[in-house]
């Protein structure tokens, strides 16, 4: 929805320029395309800006689900481990009473 607004917004400034340009004459019509242009780089740059953080944001999810995938797959682990650990030393207790 932000993108579609800054484009409406960057082709408003642009038929800005082109009707300053056509029907304004002299230092006016000079300054009616520069603010227009400037106005035009202005929203694409925000354009461009919001897709990067888009794209940005979907990595970072991507990193924190990643990284909460191994951090649970290294907490089973030790979890495994330990009960390695209790079933060895049940197993020595019973070898020992015997």
């Amino acid at each position: 929805m932000k993108n579609l607004i800054f484009i409406i917004l960057a082709l408003l400034s642009l038929a800005g320029a082109s009707a300053g340009a056509l029907y304004l004459k002299g230092i006016i019509a000079l300054a009616v395309v520069f603010a227009c242009g400037f106005l035009f780089g202005i929203f694409l740059m925000n354009l461009k800006v919001n897709v990067k953080n888009d794209k940005i944001n979907t990595y970072k999810r991507e990193l924190e689900k990643e990284s909460i995938a191994s951090s649970e797959s290294s907490s089973r682990v030790k979890v495994l481990e330990s009960k390695i650990e209790v079933l060895e030393k049940a197993l020595e207790n019973a070898l020992k009473n015997k």
